[in-house]
């Protein structure tokens, strides 16, 4: 099993997820993620059972579309256990990330194509604290993205 996994309620949220870059993220960290589908209301007991046998997975993404409560279910089946990053991939999921109850922590690294990249690179984050092969490799990730600072631009 992955030490990431990224959740998604439907397989509609599968083009968002590819045009995101989010793959080539941990790709290119040397992260070994895994996809799977699986709705916080039709699949309720699944994911349920998914998240009790997930010891391996260290970061879970739950991306939340349509007012799905996914991000927070997933947070609740984990019995808080695990690092849950919360992905509204639209206005309707804006509440079902930002908005959890005291002691349910779902961090949201933003919105749509940019918030699952920006997820993506957290995970790494989080992985690169016990892991200094990563670390490195995250490293020279961010260091490729660089821009220099320009000085005294005219706007002309």
């Amino acid at each position: 099993m992955s030490t990431v996994t990224l959740l998604i309620g439907s397989t509609s949220d599968r083009k968002v997820v590819k045009e995101s870059e989010m793959m080539s993220v941990f790709k290119d960290v040397g992260v070994d993620v895994a996809i799977h589908v699986i709705s916080a209301h039709r699949n309720a007991a699944d994911l349920h059972r998914f998240c009790e046998r997930a010891e391996e997975i260290k970061v879970i993404i739950a991306a939340a579309a349509l007012a799905t409560a996914l991000p927070g279910a997933v947070a609740a089946a984990t019995g808080i256990q695990k690092v849950v990053i919360g992905v509204p991939l639209d206005d309707y999921g804006l509440d079902s990330c930002l908005r959890m109850p005291p002691g349910v922590p779902v961090l949201t690294a933003g919105v749509g194509k940019a918030g699952l990249k920006n997820a993506a690179i957290a995970a790494c984050q989080i992985l690169a604290i016990s892991d200094p092969g990563i670390a490195a490799r995250l490293r020279q990730y961010l260091a490729d993205r660089t821009r220099k600072a320009e000085y005294n631009v005219s706007l002309d």
